[in-house]
C-alpha cells in the first residue's frame, strides 16, 4: 500500500479519506499490522486504482505447506 501510495504522490491523510479510514489505520496497515478488516484493505487498495480478484485454488493445493511457508498453522492470515 505504501509503495502505491508514494507512486502516486499522495499522503496517508488523502488515501485514508478516500477510503472512509483513518490515517492511524491507514498508517498501521502500512507498517503491516497482522489483523486488518478485509473490508477496509480492500476499500484503501480502491482508492488506490487497484481491484482485487479472487480465483479458485487448484485441485492440488496443500493448504498445510501452503501455512508452513506463512510461517502459521493456526490460520490466521500474515502480512
Amino acid at each position: 500500500m505504501r509503495a502505491a501510495r508514494e507512486r502516486l504522490g499522495l499522503a496517508q491523510a488523502e488515501v485514508a479519506a478516500a477510503a472512509g479510514v483513518s490515517r492511524k489505520w491507514l498508517s498501521e496497515a502500512e507498517r503491516g499490522k497482522a489483523a486488518m478488516s478485509l473490508g477496509l484493505v480492500l476499500g484503501v487498495l480502491d482508492a488506490l486504482g487497484y481491484e482485487a480478484e479472487f480465483v479458485p485454488r487448484p485441485d492440488d493445493f496443500d493448504l498445510e505447506a501452503h501455512l508452513d511457508r506463512l510461517g502459521s498453522t493456526d490460520g490466521e492470515f500474515r502480512w
